[in-house]
């Protein structure tokens, strides 16, 4: 396991029950673990973790304070976007369970685990934080900050005659189409 996959690991075994605080930071080194993504980069995000933990759960409240990049869906500039988010989740530890289970806020933990990964719940929550569309913001007066050349793209461009004049099929066509409006 890498050093940085590390980092997001909860230990929870060796914890008295009562309460604990943990702090995570997540930069640029967190998205070395999803390769593949377009949803964000460039996260600056930390989160707190306020956990109450009991001989069999673990409720904990995470809170999300900072900011990530995305492309302006508008014309691909980069563009920053706030992450401000508190979520709840309940961990139950279990006997039966073979792997993490996952139901929204409520997570099955098997017995025999030790810890938590907790990357892949960061990374989640990071990308729902992204704002359904997300556009470059407004200059100081109140004009898309866009970029102009990619913005020329969604003018309207002038359409141009169909039919030149003279072409006796097009006026054949018109005439069909007359003839079917009467």
């Amino acid at each position: 396991m890498s050093k940085m996959k590390h980092e997001y690991l909860l230990p929870f075994s060796g914890l008295e029950d009562g309460n604990h605080s943990f702090e995570f930071t997540i930069g640029q080194d967190f998205m070395e673990l999803f390769p593949d993504t377009d949803a964000f980069f460039a996260p600056r995000v930390r989160v707190e973790l306020e956990m109450v933990k009991s001989d069999r759960l673990m409720d904990m409240k995470f809170r999300f304070e900072g900011t990530a990049m995305s492309l302006c869906d508008r014309c691909l500039q980069e563009v920053e976007f706030p992450v401000s988010t508190t979520e709840k989740v309940v961990a139950k530890i279990s006997a039966e369970a073979t792997e993490v289970q996952e139901e929204d806020e409520f997570w099955v933990v098997p017995e025999k685990d030790s810890s938590l990964d907790l990357a892949p719940y960061f990374y989640e929550v990071l990308v729902l934080s992204r704002p359904m569309q997300l556009f470059c913001p407004e200059n100081e007066k109140g004009e898309s900050a866009c970029d102009p050349r990619m913005l020329a793209f969604y003018q309207p461009r002038q359409q141009e005659d169909v039919a030149p004049e003279g072409d006796s099929r097009w006026a054949a066509l018109a005439g069909l189409r007359d003839k079917m409006e009467e």
